[in-house]
């Protein structure tokens, strides 16, 4: 992947010959380019598996570029682990005493702790989280949550407008193993019609458990 200054680059002397190591010996790969802009969303789909994050992880750091991905604030302290008895998502999973540490490897790595019981919804939170950065590429999976149908939030659309950055639908493509960077997608005026055109780049992408199908198709 070829890397231009205007990129957030960061060179890691250890963990990216780890990273490139680690996805030669599981087979995966990157294939295209960033755009050669300041700010990128990578739009990833389909999500259906956790190994979906720790491929998008290795990934990360096999590539001299600082990425950042959402997670919700408990996994920043937390061991996350499903409680069925926790109805509040921002207190899943069980505190331990390297919490702080835990948070601090997390925000160094790019991480950007989410609240998602706030009033202020997610989108604006990552909105207010980026708007100062001069150059960013966030990773996204435009699902939003692992599902088994295949649909897309407007989260790409809105931090994109709103941070004039660009949007690249990425496949999680799990027969060719590889994430597959397909492009530029130009935003419009309308949300739902850059919805539809993004669910184009997805039709037919084989997941670990989903095959992603345009609604209507499946």
């Amino acid at each position: 992947m070829k890397i231009t200054n205007n990129h957030p680059i960061k060179i890691r002397k250890i963990l990216g010959p780890l990273g490139r190591l680690v996805l030669k010996i599981i087979n995966w790969d990157v294939v295209g380019n960033l755009p050669d802009k300041k700010r990128i969303i990578i739009a990833s789909a389909p999500h259906s598996s956790t190994f979906d994050a720790i491929y998008a992880y290795f990934v990360c750091l096999a590539l001299d570029v600082k990425f950042y991905f959402l997670g919700s604030v408990s996994m920043f302290t937390r061991i996350v682990v499903p409680l069925p008895f926790k109805k509040n998502p921002d207190k899943l999973g069980i505190p331990h005493p390297f919490g702080k540490l835990q948070n601090r490897v997390l925000l160094n790595f790019g991480g950007i702790p989410v609240w998602r019981a706030k009033s202020k919804g997610v989108t604006q939170q990552v909105i207010d989280q980026l708007q100062t950065k001069e150059k960013f590429v966030l990773y996204l999976t435009v699902e939003g949550e692992m599902k088994t149908n295949s649909t897309i939030k407007s989260g790409f659309y809105y931090i994109g407008k709103a941070l004039d950055a660009t949007v690249v639908p990425t496949k999680i493509d799990y027969k060719n193993r590889r994430f597959e960077l397909m492009g530029e997608l130009p935003l419009t005026d309308s949300v739902e019609d850059d919805k539809n055109a993004l669910m184009e780049y997805y039709d037919l992408v084989e997941g670990r458990n989903k095959v992603f199908h345009k609604p209507g198709e499946e």
